[in-house]
């Protein structure tokens, strides 16, 4: 029963876009406090930790088929067919193992450009194996610690601090024009103007 609880436990933080604490930290709290098989914790903990990566992607490509404009469509549309050509799956899968941060705005990307669902669990599973065979079979007496420390952190203004963060870099994203940064190699920001040409990317 405890397994399962972790299980759902990562899988809410990997559900969650919010940049909390590294969801390694539970993972080593829980097999300290509960002495739990430091293996099995593991694969549960990143299984969990797929199937929220998994759900936030898939939430992502369909909020963002309803809620994106005609010019956000394409400029995305046109960011994956140059990573497809550039990098493979391969590139995107190792970026997507990596996780580096924020890695919930990463994964809310992921959705919106359509990254295969497949690709983004192998790639989660991979990395979060790494990840916390490394984090937790050395660090579980340290993360008992750390874990009473920032749970006096985590209060109402951190949270919106966090959301503030994620919305910030979203928006930032979102609105980079992808054909003029790649093929013009200049950074030039979409300013939602309406008018002929501004729904297609590289409108200005």
């Amino acid at each position: 029963m405890i397994y399962l609880v972790l299980g759902v436990i990562a899988a809410g933080f990997a559900l969650i876009p919010l940049p909390l604490f590294p969801s390694w930290i539970v993972v080593a709290y829980m097999v300290v406090e509960h002495q739990l098989s430091i293996p099995l914790a593991i694969v549960v903990g990143a299984l969990g930790t797929t199937v929220g990566r998994v759900g936030l992607v898939a939430i992502s490509r369909v909020a963002g088929e309803r809620m994106l404009g005609r010019w956000s469509r394409g400029n995305l549309e046109y960011l994956h067919g140059r990573l497809e050509s550039a990098a493979g799956d391969l590139g995107v899968a190792v970026l997507l193992a990596a996780s580096p941060p924020p890695a919930g705005v990463l994964f809310i990307v992921a959705g919106l450009v359509r990254v295969k669902l497949w690709l983004v669990a192998a790639s989660v599973f991979v990395g979060r194996i790494i990840g916390y065979t490394i984090s937790v079979g050395g660090g579980s007496l340290a993360a008992t610690a750390l874990a009473d420390q920032l749970r006096g952190l985590i209060g109402p203004w951190s949270v919106v601090v966090a959301v503030a963060i994620v919305v910030g870099v979203l928006l930032i994203v979102l609105r980079i024009d992808y054909r003029v940064l790649i093929e013009d190699h200049r950074l030039r920001f979409h300013r939602g103007r309406r008018g002929r040409g501004d729904d297609m990317p590289g409108g200005a």
